[in-house]
């Protein structure tokens, strides 16, 4: 019996000890981790702003296959939510600050105690995006100071799993990357051409343009021609946005070309606009998938070996269309159809 009391006494003095142990953990921590991702900042942004695609990339549910998750109606931005059960109990997070491309901020919920928070900021270095997670609080509840205790104080219970996390993320950002940049296209076809009216702004530029040179043209002049589009009545369907090409001379350097909309429905040009009337005749045509300026060179490339095989020649006008909307489809489903008018 005297054995069994010091055995008790025993337990009790490792009890209370344990409790003293975890009452002076403190209660506030800020425990944070960086890692640089090669990736573009905007889309780093985008993927841990998008709640969704946490369970594509959150260190926890690689562990925990019973968490069950629920979002709100708003998944990504300011207002963003969602709640999960697990086999560690229920929670819930939400965004309640964002500085687009810059930093998300969070709270996190474990059942009805006060939430914690989540801070994210992105930065763009050389090699890609320098991405930091923070996790803090000024008053952890007694239930997390246990767990706290039990793994070695605040840094060795969180500190892990931000790292899996932005491992995690960087693995996904690398398999996105590497989709967005990739490129599939169909066979080069014969078709018949109806007489097609073009507007649009003429551009006359050195064949040598980078493609951000490119970028900043069509981003100046397109919404304009849409704009403008609009604004008279045409709806979708009415035309298409595109670029026709009325020189690309490698030899002198020069390029002229448009960029606008070829119309189904007539509409005359708006100030600064011109427009060029596409002939009735045979041609040739190939539709790429891909993010604008990635396959570009090898479509082009496609049709010529067609022309030298089936020894047909081209006019030398050429123009693209833009069938879809960049902004709605993912980046290796942007599709654009490329015409050559032959002789």
């Amino acid at each position: 019996m005297k054995a069994f009391k010091k055995i008790l006494l025993l337990l009790l003095v490792v009890i209370v000890a344990a409790l003293i142990y975890v009452v002076i953990q403190p209660s506030d921590y800020n425990v944070s981790r960086s890692k640089v991702i090669n990736a573009p900042v905007a889309d780093v942004f985008n993927t841990v702003n998008d709640l969704r695609s946490w369970e594509e990339w959150g260190p926890w549910h690689r562990v925990d296959t019973t968490i069950v998750v629920t979002y709100g109606d708003i998944t990504a931005g300011v207002g963003a939510s969602n709640s999960w059960t697990s086999q560690d109990g229920p929670g819930s997070m939400k965004t309640i600050a964002v500085v687009p491309n810059k930093s998300i901020d969070q709270e996190m919920q474990f059942a009805d105690y006060d939430p914690s928070g989540i801070q994210w900021t992105f930065e763009e270095v050389e090699g890609g995006t320098k991405v930091t997670w923070i996790m803090k609080d000024d008053s952890a509840p007694f239930f997390l100071k246990i767990f706290a205790a039990m793994s070695g104080g605040w840094e060795n219970m969180f500190a892990p799993d931000e790292e899996q996390g932005l491992e995690n993320l960087n693995e996904l950002m690398s398999q996105k990357m590497k989709l967005a940049n990739s490129f599939r296209m169909g066979d080069v076809k014969s078709i018949d051409l109806d007489k097609k009216k073009f507007i649009g702004f003429l551009q006359k530029t050195s064949t040598d343009i980078s493609h951000e040179e490119m970028t900043k043209l069509f981003m100046e002049n397109m919404p304009k021609a849409g704009m403008y589009a609009a604004q008279k009545g045409l709806k979708e369907g009415d035309y298409v946005p595109g670029s026709l090409y009325l020189k690309w001379d490698e030899e002198n350097k020069e390029a002229e070309f448009y960029i606008g909309l070829l119309l189904h429905k007539d509409l005359k040009p708006g100030k600064g606009m011109g427009s060029f009337t596409i002939s009735k005749g045979k041609g040739v045509m190939i539709t790429k998938y891909g993010k604008y300026g990635v396959g570009d060179m090898e479509a082009h490339a496609k049709i010529a070996q067609y022309l030298e095989t089936n020894k047909l020649e081209g006019q030398g006008l050429v123009w693209e269309l833009y069938e879809n909307d960049p902004m709605t489809v993912q980046p290796q489903d942007i599709q654009t159809d490329i015409y050559y008018l032959l002789k």
